[in-house]
Protein backbone atom coordinates (compact mmCIF):
# COMPACT_ATOMS: atom_id res chain seq x y z
CA UNK A 1 0.00 0.00 0.00
CA UNK A 2 1.04 3.37 -0.84
CA UNK A 3 0.93 6.17 2.07
CA UNK A 4 1.76 9.84 0.81
CA UNK A 5 3.05 12.21 3.29
CA UNK A 6 3.44 15.87 2.77
CA UNK A 7 3.64 16.77 6.44
CA UNK A 8 6.85 16.55 8.43
CA UNK A 9 7.12 13.00 9.94
CA UNK A 10 10.69 12.29 11.66
CA UNK A 11 12.39 9.67 10.24
CA UNK A 12 12.19 6.91 13.28
CA UNK A 13 8.01 7.55 12.84
CA UNK A 14 8.38 6.69 9.25
CA UNK A 15 10.71 3.78 9.40
CA UNK A 16 8.22 2.44 11.78
CA UNK A 17 4.84 3.18 9.88
CA UNK A 18 6.98 1.66 7.03
CA UNK A 19 8.25 -1.67 8.89
CA UNK A 20 5.50 -2.27 10.74
CA UNK A 21 2.13 -1.64 8.38
CA UNK A 22 4.46 -2.56 5.27
CA UNK A 23 3.59 0.70 3.66
CA UNK A 24 5.43 2.28 1.20
CA UNK A 25 5.60 6.35 2.15
CA UNK A 26 6.21 9.09 -0.58
CA UNK A 27 7.23 12.31 0.55
CA UNK A 28 5.59 14.94 -1.59
CA UNK A 29 5.07 18.88 -2.11
CA UNK A 30 1.83 18.40 -1.60
CA UNK A 31 -0.57 15.02 -1.85
CA UNK A 32 -3.53 16.55 -4.04
CA UNK A 33 -0.96 17.81 -6.61
CA UNK A 34 0.45 13.93 -6.71
CA UNK A 35 -2.98 12.61 -6.75
CA UNK A 36 -4.02 14.81 -9.73
CA UNK A 37 -1.67 13.21 -11.62
CA UNK A 38 -1.84 9.65 -10.77
CA UNK A 39 -3.21 7.39 -13.30
CA UNK A 40 -6.45 5.37 -11.88
CA UNK A 41 -4.40 2.49 -11.49
CA UNK A 42 -1.99 4.19 -8.97
CA UNK A 43 -4.49 6.44 -7.17
CA UNK A 44 -5.96 2.40 -6.02
CA UNK A 45 -2.89 1.70 -4.42
CA UNK A 46 -3.10 4.96 -1.68
CA UNK A 47 -4.26 3.31 1.70
CA UNK A 48 -2.89 6.37 3.52
CA UNK A 49 -2.68 10.27 3.53
CA UNK A 50 -0.16 12.18 5.72
CA UNK A 51 -0.87 15.78 5.87
CA UNK A 52 -1.04 18.87 8.32
CA UNK A 53 -2.01 21.91 6.93
CA UNK A 54 -3.30 20.90 3.34
CA UNK A 55 -6.99 20.36 2.89
CA UNK A 56 -8.29 16.88 2.38
CA UNK A 57 -11.82 17.81 0.51
CA UNK A 58 -14.47 15.56 -0.73
CA UNK A 59 -13.16 15.54 -3.85
CA UNK A 60 -10.05 14.34 -3.27
CA UNK A 61 -11.29 11.65 -0.47
CA UNK A 62 -13.49 10.35 -3.68
CA UNK A 63 -11.08 9.51 -5.97
CA UNK A 64 -9.27 7.00 -3.64
CA UNK A 65 -11.22 3.80 -3.46
CA UNK A 66 -8.93 2.01 -1.13
CA UNK A 67 -7.95 5.19 1.44
CA UNK A 68 -7.86 3.67 4.87
CA UNK A 69 -6.44 6.59 7.33
CA UNK A 70 -6.03 10.49 6.77
CA UNK A 71 -3.36 11.27 9.18
CA UNK A 72 -3.74 15.17 10.05
CA UNK A 73 -0.67 16.09 12.17
CA UNK A 74 -2.43 18.91 14.07
CA UNK A 75 -4.01 19.54 17.06
CA UNK A 76 -7.88 19.55 15.11
CA UNK A 77 -8.58 18.12 11.40
CA UNK A 78 -10.10 21.32 10.75
CA UNK A 79 -9.00 20.91 6.94
CA UNK A 80 -10.10 17.44 6.69
CA UNK A 81 -13.81 16.91 5.34
CA UNK A 82 -15.22 14.86 8.32
CA UNK A 83 -18.45 14.15 6.54
CA UNK A 84 -16.89 13.24 3.41
CA UNK A 85 -14.94 10.89 5.42
CA UNK A 86 -17.44 9.46 7.54
CA UNK A 87 -19.25 8.95 4.83
CA UNK A 88 -16.54 6.78 3.42
CA UNK A 89 -15.65 5.21 5.89
CA UNK A 90 -11.92 6.29 6.38
CA UNK A 91 -10.40 6.90 9.47
CA UNK A 92 -9.10 10.52 10.60
CA UNK A 93 -6.49 10.64 13.00
CA UNK A 94 -4.76 13.62 14.75
CA UNK A 95 -2.27 14.86 17.29
CA UNK A 96 -3.91 16.71 19.87
CA UNK A 97 -2.22 18.55 22.24
CA UNK A 98 0.92 18.08 20.11
CA UNK A 99 2.30 21.78 20.83
CA UNK A 100 0.48 21.84 24.44
CA UNK A 101 4.30 22.20 26.10
CA UNK A 102 5.38 24.71 23.59
CA UNK A 103 2.16 26.84 24.03
CA UNK A 104 2.84 26.63 27.79
CA UNK A 105 5.95 27.79 27.70
CA UNK A 106 5.84 30.70 25.30
CA UNK A 107 2.09 31.58 27.75
CA UNK A 108 4.53 31.77 30.71
CA UNK A 109 6.95 33.72 28.98
CA UNK A 110 4.09 36.59 27.58
CA UNK A 111 3.14 36.66 31.20
CA UNK A 112 6.66 37.52 32.33
CA UNK A 113 7.28 40.13 29.53
CA UNK A 114 3.97 41.80 30.29
CA UNK A 115 4.14 41.86 33.81
CA UNK A 116 8.34 43.26 33.61
CA UNK A 117 7.70 45.17 29.80
CA UNK A 118 10.57 42.99 28.82
CA UNK A 119 9.19 43.32 25.04
CA UNK A 120 8.27 46.43 25.34
CA UNK A 121 11.49 47.89 27.04
CA UNK A 122 13.30 46.27 24.22
CA UNK A 123 11.05 47.88 21.71
CA UNK A 124 11.99 51.69 23.51
CA UNK A 125 15.62 50.82 22.85
CA UNK A 126 15.98 49.62 19.15
CA UNK A 127 13.48 52.26 18.67
CA UNK A 128 15.74 54.96 19.75
CA UNK A 129 13.30 56.21 22.30
CA UNK A 130 15.41 55.28 25.12
CA UNK A 131 18.98 55.80 23.73
CA UNK A 132 20.68 59.11 23.74
CA UNK A 133 22.00 61.24 21.14
CA UNK A 134 25.85 61.50 23.03
CA UNK A 135 27.77 58.95 25.12
CA UNK A 136 27.45 58.89 28.73
CA UNK A 137 29.63 60.32 31.02
CA UNK A 138 29.47 60.70 34.86
CA UNK A 139 27.32 59.25 37.23
CA UNK A 140 25.30 57.22 33.98
CA UNK A 141 28.94 55.56 33.22
CA UNK A 142 28.62 51.87 33.92
CA UNK A 143 31.59 51.60 36.16
CA UNK A 144 28.91 50.69 39.48
CA UNK A 145 25.52 49.91 39.59
CA UNK A 146 24.18 52.67 38.15
CA UNK A 147 20.33 53.89 36.92
CA UNK A 148 19.48 54.58 33.67
CA UNK A 149 19.03 58.05 33.90
CA UNK A 150 18.52 60.24 30.31
CA UNK A 151 20.49 63.63 30.88
CA UNK A 152 17.21 65.21 29.08
CA UNK A 153 14.65 64.91 32.00
CA UNK A 154 11.48 64.75 29.74
CA UNK A 155 12.44 61.66 28.74
CA UNK A 156 11.47 58.37 30.76
CA UNK A 157 13.55 57.10 33.71
CA UNK A 158 13.26 53.38 32.54
CA UNK A 159 13.52 52.15 36.12
CA UNK A 160 10.35 54.01 37.16
CA UNK A 161 8.29 53.88 33.98
CA UNK A 162 8.34 50.02 32.89
CA UNK A 163 8.39 48.52 36.90
CA UNK A 164 6.48 45.51 37.25
CA UNK A 165 5.37 42.53 39.51
CA UNK A 166 6.58 39.59 40.89
CA UNK A 167 5.33 36.64 40.16
CA UNK A 168 5.63 35.20 43.44
CA UNK A 169 2.19 37.62 45.02
CA UNK A 170 -0.18 36.82 42.13
CA UNK A 171 -2.80 35.04 41.46
CA UNK A 172 -3.04 33.43 38.30
CA UNK A 173 -6.47 32.29 36.23
CA UNK A 174 -5.76 29.53 33.64
CA UNK A 175 -9.39 29.70 31.65
CA UNK A 176 -9.79 26.04 29.65
CA UNK A 177 -8.11 22.80 31.35
CA UNK A 178 -7.45 20.90 28.29
CA UNK A 179 -3.87 19.91 26.79
CA UNK A 180 -2.55 23.25 26.59
CA UNK A 181 -4.47 24.86 30.24
CA UNK A 182 -2.95 22.18 32.47
CA UNK A 183 0.77 22.67 30.85
CA UNK A 184 0.31 25.76 31.62
CA UNK A 185 -1.24 25.77 35.02
CA UNK A 186 1.85 23.73 35.78
CA UNK A 187 3.95 26.16 34.73
CA UNK A 188 2.98 28.69 37.03
CA UNK A 189 2.57 26.02 40.03
CA UNK A 190 5.66 27.01 42.41
CA UNK A 191 6.04 30.53 40.82
CA UNK A 192 2.86 32.41 42.15
CA UNK A 193 0.50 32.71 45.31
CA UNK A 194 -2.04 30.40 43.49
CA UNK A 195 -3.17 28.74 40.00
CA UNK A 196 -6.90 28.93 39.91
CA UNK A 197 -8.23 27.11 36.85
CA UNK A 198 -11.67 28.17 35.31
CA UNK A 199 -13.38 24.98 32.92
CA UNK A 200 -17.21 23.76 33.31
CA UNK A 201 -16.81 21.22 31.73
CA UNK A 202 -14.08 20.09 34.14
CA UNK A 203 -15.22 18.44 37.79
CA UNK A 204 -14.02 20.93 40.45
CA UNK A 205 -12.91 17.72 42.58
CA UNK A 206 -10.13 17.00 39.60
CA UNK A 207 -9.01 20.36 39.59
CA UNK A 208 -8.19 20.27 42.88
CA UNK A 209 -6.44 17.17 43.16
CA UNK A 210 -4.13 18.46 40.33
CA UNK A 211 -3.32 20.96 43.10
CA UNK A 212 -5.34 24.26 41.60
CA UNK A 213 -8.32 26.38 43.02
CA UNK A 214 -11.68 25.92 40.65
CA UNK A 215 -13.13 28.92 39.89
CA UNK A 216 -16.18 30.02 37.53
CA UNK A 217 -15.33 32.82 35.53
CA UNK A 218 -17.15 35.31 37.66
CA UNK A 219 -14.66 34.93 40.47
CA UNK A 220 -11.73 34.72 38.41
CA UNK A 221 -12.67 38.15 37.15
CA UNK A 222 -12.63 39.82 40.30
CA UNK A 223 -9.45 37.68 42.06
CA UNK A 224 -7.22 36.96 39.15
CA UNK A 225 -4.07 39.35 38.42
CA UNK A 226 -3.72 37.66 35.81
CA UNK A 227 -5.99 35.87 33.23
CA UNK A 228 -4.59 33.28 30.35
CA UNK A 229 -6.68 32.07 28.09
CA UNK A 230 -6.60 28.79 26.89
CA UNK A 231 -10.38 27.86 25.86
CA UNK A 232 -10.88 26.99 22.18
CA UNK A 233 -14.04 28.62 21.69
CA UNK A 234 -15.64 30.11 18.59
CA UNK A 235 -17.62 32.72 20.81
CA UNK A 236 -16.50 35.45 23.11
CA UNK A 237 -15.23 34.69 26.52
CA UNK A 238 -13.77 37.32 27.57
CA UNK A 239 -16.25 40.62 26.36
CA UNK A 240 -16.53 44.12 27.60
CA UNK A 241 -18.34 43.14 30.11
CA UNK A 242 -15.82 40.84 31.46
CA UNK A 243 -12.82 43.32 30.97
CA UNK A 244 -14.46 45.95 32.74
CA UNK A 245 -15.05 42.87 36.17
CA UNK A 246 -11.12 42.36 35.73
CA UNK A 247 -9.25 43.89 38.84
CA UNK A 248 -8.12 46.99 38.15
CA UNK A 249 -4.41 46.77 36.91
CA UNK A 250 -4.88 42.89 35.94
CA UNK A 251 -2.75 41.26 33.23
CA UNK A 252 -4.95 39.22 30.31
CA UNK A 253 -2.77 37.09 28.12
CA UNK A 254 -4.50 35.21 25.05
CA UNK A 255 -2.71 32.70 23.27
CA UNK A 256 -5.66 30.61 22.16
CA UNK A 257 -8.06 31.92 19.78
CA UNK A 258 -8.99 35.04 18.68
CA UNK A 259 -12.46 34.43 18.79
CA UNK A 260 -12.54 34.33 22.55
CA UNK A 261 -11.83 37.58 23.00
CA UNK A 262 -13.37 41.45 22.27
CA UNK A 263 -10.20 43.47 21.00
CA UNK A 264 -11.80 46.65 20.96
CA UNK A 265 -12.67 46.24 24.34
CA UNK A 266 -9.40 45.55 25.18
CA UNK A 267 -8.42 48.24 23.87
CA UNK A 268 -10.21 50.07 25.26
CA UNK A 269 -9.41 49.10 28.89
CA UNK A 270 -5.65 48.96 28.63
CA UNK A 271 -6.15 53.02 26.93
CA UNK A 272 -8.23 53.81 30.10
CA UNK A 273 -5.40 52.38 32.55
CA UNK A 274 -8.49 49.70 33.70
CA UNK A 275 -6.08 46.93 32.98
CA UNK A 276 -1.91 46.43 33.51
CA UNK A 277 -1.14 44.90 30.65
CA UNK A 278 -1.63 42.12 28.32
CA UNK A 279 -0.14 40.13 25.91
CA UNK A 280 -1.28 38.50 22.36
CA UNK A 281 -0.05 36.12 20.18
CA UNK A 282 -3.31 35.64 18.00
CA UNK A 283 -5.45 38.18 16.19
CA UNK A 284 -9.03 38.39 14.20
CA UNK A 285 -6.85 39.50 11.15
CA UNK A 286 -3.16 37.89 10.61
CA UNK A 287 -1.22 39.41 9.71
CA UNK A 288 -2.10 42.67 11.35
CA UNK A 289 -3.30 45.54 9.74
CA UNK A 290 -1.39 48.78 9.82
CA UNK A 291 -5.23 49.97 10.65
CA UNK A 292 -5.20 47.81 13.75
CA UNK A 293 -6.28 49.50 16.91
CA UNK A 294 -3.95 47.08 18.57
CA UNK A 295 -0.88 48.37 17.07
CA UNK A 296 0.33 51.58 19.60
CA UNK A 297 -1.48 50.33 22.28
CA UNK A 298 0.30 51.02 25.85
CA UNK A 299 1.23 48.36 27.66
CA UNK A 300 0.58 45.57 24.97
CA UNK A 301 2.80 42.88 24.05
CA UNK A 302 1.92 41.53 20.53
CA UNK A 303 3.78 38.66 19.10
CA UNK A 304 3.04 36.80 15.60
CA UNK A 305 1.13 33.77 16.09
CA UNK A 306 4.64 31.86 17.64
CA UNK A 307 3.19 29.88 20.80
CA UNK A 308 3.35 26.51 18.97
CA UNK A 309 6.22 27.30 16.77
CA UNK A 310 9.18 25.19 18.85
CA UNK A 311 11.58 22.76 17.01
CA UNK A 312 10.54 19.85 19.21
CA UNK A 313 6.13 19.79 18.22
CA UNK A 314 7.71 17.34 15.41
CA UNK A 315 8.52 14.82 17.12
CA UNK A 316 5.36 15.47 19.81
CA UNK A 317 3.43 14.72 16.72
CA UNK A 318 5.18 12.17 14.82
CA UNK A 319 4.80 9.88 18.07
CA UNK A 320 1.18 11.12 18.54
CA UNK A 321 0.50 10.19 15.17
CA UNK A 322 2.45 6.38 15.26
CA UNK A 323 0.47 5.77 17.82
CA UNK A 324 -2.87 6.59 16.68
CA UNK A 325 -1.67 4.07 13.42
CA UNK A 326 -0.70 1.76 15.44
CA UNK A 327 -3.91 1.48 17.83
CA UNK A 328 -6.20 1.55 15.31
CA UNK A 329 -5.29 -1.97 13.62
CA UNK A 330 -5.44 -3.63 17.40
CA UNK A 331 -8.63 -4.80 17.30
CA UNK A 332 -8.02 -5.01 21.42
CA UNK A 333 -7.83 -1.12 21.47
CA UNK A 334 -10.98 1.60 22.77
CA UNK A 335 -11.05 3.91 19.66
CA UNK A 336 -12.19 6.46 22.39
CA UNK A 337 -8.80 6.34 23.47
CA UNK A 338 -6.88 6.61 20.73
CA UNK A 339 -6.40 10.07 18.64
CA UNK A 340 -8.71 9.30 16.42
CA UNK A 341 -11.39 12.11 15.40
CA UNK A 342 -14.13 10.15 14.34
CA UNK A 343 -14.04 6.83 16.03
CA UNK A 344 -17.81 6.36 15.55
CA UNK A 345 -16.93 5.07 12.28
CA UNK A 346 -15.20 2.00 13.70
CA UNK A 347 -17.27 -0.71 12.24
CA UNK A 348 -17.49 0.43 8.73
CA UNK A 349 -13.76 1.12 8.52
CA UNK A 350 -13.14 -2.36 10.27
CA UNK A 351 -15.44 -3.94 7.83
CA UNK A 352 -13.18 -2.94 4.83
CA UNK A 353 -10.45 -2.74 6.16
CA UNK A 354 -9.85 -5.59 9.09
CA UNK A 355 -8.18 -8.74 6.98
CA UNK A 356 -8.32 -11.27 9.15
Amino acid sequence: MLALVSAKLTGETAAAVEDERGWQLRQVASVASEIAAMSAAERAQVGAVFIEAEPVAQDMLAQLDNLEVVACLRSEPVNVDLEAANALGVAVLHTPGRNAEAVADFSLGLCLAALRNIAIAHHAIVSNELTSATAAKGVNRASGDVIWRPDDPEMPIPYVTYKGHQLSRLTVVVVGFGAVGRATARRFAGLVAEVGVVDPMVPPEEISARGFSPFSLEEALERADVITLHARSASVIIGRAELARMKPGSYLINTARATVLDHDALVDALESGHLGGAALDVFPDEPIPRSSRLLGVPRLTLTPHLAGAAFEVADVQSEIILSGVRGIYDAELDWSELPVRNPEVRKHWEARFMRV
